[in-house]
């Protein structure tokens, strides 16, 4: 069945370098906190670098929301473009494969291959509006199956960005025997209200779009899906993920008073061409699923606190966060430093926000080689 109106991964797709396993047959399927059961769930993954015999060498990194698997390497079939940390992940790199076998998967709830809104179901239904709503928690249980899968009881290091940092935390706190080094980027421990009322507007967005019938949009003809409402939550994000300083370096300066209207015109265009761009890779019920459970992402939930929660991590820590990140702002990343026994936080200077970690990689490269060891 190919479905309409999506940017998914789909069964029949070129699948690039992505792996599948199924960690949980629809006889026996994954137990949400929600209340719910998940079967089959299907994770996807790429790695780079032979694992060591004794399994010691495994890198787990754990991507922001809307990123997928394919951190590194080559644009081509199946993967659009260019691995996104690319200049971080190879033979000498930070995550140096020659010493290292580095693992990226795509998330549960997401669209590029790991079991989501837009996969189908054991009676071969695309499940739409029938998916689930996650936990943070749920989505490490799924990777951590899948880690079993792979034969790795222990993780020479954890790395997670953005919403994958809350992943990586979640991993550290509830496996600690199986996380030996931490690394969180523009991270946090908790949704921060300011971070909340983005996501909830985003939510909205997709959701008010008259196109977007309750979810169930796969079978209308191509072009009927909700495109109007997903693209303007992508460019709502992008431009508050930037910065005031970073806009005006590439859209204003003197210009943007002596010209306004022709800087208008082209910052315009280039916001909204963001949002289209993400349609046409992702699907607006993965962002609704994903964006729901980043409203959730506390990791005291369900646990005493917060404060209880960091307290049992026993990784080796590094927190890495950016001054003029609005989502994830410094104070985050200080009080999972101050939460952590043991760990730093690097609050690194630029104007790029919270993109820092996306679109100067370079920042982060010695965090990530001092995490590496």
């Amino acid at each position: 069945m190919r479905l309409n109106n999506t940017g998914a991964w789909q069964p029949g797709d070129p699948p690039g370098n992505r792996r599948f396993i199924t960690t949980h047959p629809a006889e026996a399927p994954l137990p949400l906190r929600c209340g719910r059961n998940l079967g089959p769930v299907t994770m996807a993954y790429e790695s780079w670098g032979a694992l060591a015999p004794d399994r010691s060498n495994a890198v787990l990194i754990l991507p922001p929301l809307t990123m997928n698997s394919h951190a590194a390497g080559p644009a081509g079939p199946g993967h659009r473009a260019e691995g996104w940390w690319n200049s971080l992940i190879g033979p000498g790199k930070a995550v140096d494969t020659n010493r290292f076998h580095a693992v990226v998967i795509n998330n549960l709830g997401g669209c590029d291959g790991s079991t989501g809104p837009a996969s189908l179901d054991a009676e071969g239904r695309p499940w739409a509006s029938r998916f689930p709503a996650l936990e943070i928690r749920d989505q490490v249980d799924a990777e951590a199956a899948l880690a079993d899968a792979l034969g790795i009881e222990r993780w020479h290091a954890v790395v997670g960005m953005s919403i994958g940092g809350a992943r990586a935390l979640e991993w550290a706190v509830s496996r600690p025997d199986r996380v030996e080094r931490l690394l969180l980027v523009a991270a946090a421990a908790r949704t921060w209200i300011e971070q909340a009322g983005q996501l909830h507007i985003e939510l909205e967005l997709i959701q008010r779009d008259p196109h977007f019938h309750g979810g169930e949009f796969y079978h209308l003809p191509e072009g009927c899906g909700p495109r109007t409402g997903s693209a303007l939550a992508r460019s709502f994000s992008h431009m508050r993920y930037g910065t005031e300083s970073y806009w005006q370096d590439r859209f204003g300066g003197e210009a943007w008073n002596q010209d306004p209207d022709g800087c208008h015109d082209r910052f315009r265009a280039y916001v909204l061409a963001q949002g289209d761009k993400l349609w046409e890779r992702f699907d607006a019920n993965s962002n609704l699923v994903l964006s729901e459970t980043a409203l959730r992402a506390t990791v005291g939930r369900g646990r005493a606190s917060v404060e209880d929660a960091l307290a049992q991590v026993t990784a080796r820590t590094h927190v890495v966060g950016f001054t003029t990140d609005r989502a994830y702002p410094p104070a985050a990343q200080r009080e999972l430093a101050a939460g952590i026994k043991g760990a730093t936080a690097h609050i690194l200077e630029t104007d790029l926000g919270h993109y820092g970690f996306m679109l100067a990689p370079h920042l982060v490269e010695p965090y990530l080689r001092l995490t590496m060891g």
